[in-house]
């Protein structure tokens, strides 16, 4: 059956949404209308993207999911409640639990926005089958924590195929979006560089693109990031909070959760409204309970004798607010000028760029000023800050788009060095940092160095969606029934062995060579191919006896696991890798 539903899914640290469009045969992408759903249980007001928490029973079953887990954790619901557990993937998390953890919750949270994802689309009349989705990823996402996005989606009910699921990063799906939406708002030609800037809840991605001229994005240079979201300026709200009233009465607040939650939905209306220049106060009202609680746990007279007497309101001063924004908001916009410089340096002296702030947080004022101020001083008017309508939206909608044509995407850029671990005869290399790896015996008595790795990509390359290269192998024992390569990565473009600065094991894949391969004379020579340039890393695998092994890179988050005395030198290079 033909793709007739391309839909995205964006899962976010602290929201996530939906959105799908039909697909009609020759229909232009300004034309597609994409259907986003912005009506969610419990939610404060009406907004493209669901709260990213999970209230749970004792076995881990979901009892509520989104605003819902929020408001009924708040009414004292039993179970337990998690947030921001997609942070949790990366195994480098300063805070919560494990990457497996992690995995289970985002699944247990993506089946519910799945389920609910195809009650509309069900709705219009298609079937779950008819549906291509698109699966947003950060950009600065290594290639372990994709992988265990797609093992959780899977876990979802997602489909598996890579035709069925793809995924894309959220920045690129801006790009995407500002490409081929005329609803993007961003004038001008379409040719000129474009610097994403994918401003959400947790995290912030920055990623440059550019139209090749035939309506296909090649990307432009490495995506950069970090936890630079809107919830640490809430974090420091709190903090302000506790400061004022006292920790026993936050205490109390805590426990009352609903009045807490009141006074943080009203400091989240407030501090998108919030301007650099402005000069009056912030104020979020206290509600009568939540003003009791305070009084009952003695934080009422502290908080006045703070405020120059008023005690119904947190009255947060200009000055307050700016030095909220500013721990989060200073490296963002240090970091985007950073990045517009450099992509300003590989082009043509006077050619312009555009600065396109998407996400959520690129709604708040105080973000858009300070952005754009910088960067016209820094650039004056040869680099244009642009804010779509609806930023909010933007990565939903050029998600969609992705998923109606992935191959709009021409080219990326590789995040890391990748090489494949082989042993080579030992009389070849003995010289350099190849001369002190390890020597080892293979059963004919060969001596082989280990630990050599064959690069087919460097950091920094641009590489071109579907570019392949192969590797021909042989086992060093014909004896052997399978066929290990090991796959090392390093941020370093000088990678050469599994010494190599920032050099890891990175994950495996394995070739099976049972059966007929075991009753041959000579060594069989298997080839491997590792598929680049896509948002994952396709491998397949082809032995002599004609069996096509197609999967993806075997990403491990552990160490590499230590290899015994007696163990096989792994497989030998027949060939180098060629495309």
């Amino acid at each position: 059956m033909g793709l007739r539903v391309a839909a995205a899914i964006d899962f976010g640290t602290h929201g996530s949404g939906f959105a799908w469009c039909a697909v009609n045969e020759g229909e232009e992408p300004a034309d597609r209308r994409i259907d986003f759903f912005d009506q969610w249980k419990d939610q404060p007001v009406s907004y493209p993207k669901n709260l990213s928490a999970l209230l749970l029973d004792d076995d881990g079953r979901v009892l509520e999911w989104g605003y819902a887990a929020r408001r009924a954790r708040a009414n004292k619901v039993k179970g337990r409640f998690e947030s921001g557990f997609k942070t949790w993937l990366k195994p480098d998390a300063e805070e919560g639990g494990t990457p497996e953890e992690a995995k289970a919750l985002v699944a247990a949270y993506l089946r519910e926005l799945r389920n609910r994802a195809l009650l509309s689309i069900t709705g219009g009349g298609f079937h779950p089958d008819d549906v291509r989705w698109c699966l947003t990823v950060p950009a600065i996402w290594d290639d372990a924590e994709r992988n265990l996005m797609r093992q959780a989606a899977e876990e979802a009910g997602f489909p598996a195929g890579r035709e069925r699921l793809i995924l894309v990063t959220e920045p690129e799906a801006a790009a995407v979006y500002c490409a081929v939406d005329q609803g993007a708002g961003i004038g001008g030609d379409a040719t000129v560089p474009t610097l994403v800037v994918d401003c959400g809840g947790g995290t912030v991605d920055i990623a440059g693109y550019r139209d090749r001229g035939d309506g296909t994005l090649e990307e432009l240079g490495t995506p950069v990031g970090g936890k630079q979201g809107s919830d640490y300026i809430n974090r420091r709200f709190e903090r302000e909070l506790a400061r004022r009233i006292g920790p026993e009465a936050y205490r109390a607040l805590q426990e009352r959760e609903h009045e807490l939650l009141a006074l943080l939905d009203g400091f989240e209306g407030a501090k998108t409204s919030f301007r650099v220049d402005s000069d009056e106060p912030v104020r979020v009202q206290l509600s009568f309970a939540a003003g009791n609680t305070i009084t009952r746990h003695g934080g009422l007279e502290r908080l006045a004798s703070s405020q120059n007497g008023v005690d119904d309101e947190i009255v947060l001063t200009a000055d307050v607010m700016r030095t909220l924004f500013e721990g989060t908001v200073d490296p963002l916009v240090r970091q985007v000028v950073t990045q517009a410089r450099a992509l300003l340096a590989d082009r043509e002296p006077g050619e312009p760029l555009r600065i396109v702030v998407v996400g959520g947080f690129a709604q708040s004022l105080y973000v858009r000023s300070r952005l754009t101020e910088d960067v016209t001083r820094e650039f004056g008017e040869r680099v244009r800050v642009v804010i779509p309508p609806s930023p909010a939206r933007a990565v939903l909608a050029g998600a969609v788009h992705y998923a109606c044509r992935p191959e709009i995407v021409h080219s990326r850029r590789a995040r890391s060095s990748y090489g494949a671990a082989v042993a080579l005869p030992r009389k070849l290399f003995d010289r350099g940092e190849v001369a002190g790896l390890p020597v080892q015996r293979g059963a004919n008595g060969r001596a082989f160095r280990l630990g050599h790795l064959q690069v087919f990509v460097r950091a920094g390359d641009s590489v071109r969606v579907g570019s392949e290269w192969r590797l021909a192998l042989r086992p060093v024992d014909a004896a052997d029934t399978r066929l290990l390569v090991a796959v090392y990565s390093s941020p370093d473009a000088g990678l050469k062995t599994v010494n190599s600065p920032g050099a890891q094991w990175t994950g495996e894949v394995v070739v099976d060579l049972s059966g007929p391969l075991g009753e041959r004379d000579e060594d069989p020579v298997v080839e491997v191919t590792f598929r680049f340039g896509g948002t994952e890393i396709e491998v397949s695998a082809r032995n002599p006896a004609g069996g096509v092994y197609s999967t993806v890179l075997n990403f491990r988050s552990e160490p590499e696991p230590e290899q015994p005395a007696d163990a096989p030198p792994g497989p030998a290079a027949d060939r180098l890798p060629g495309r």
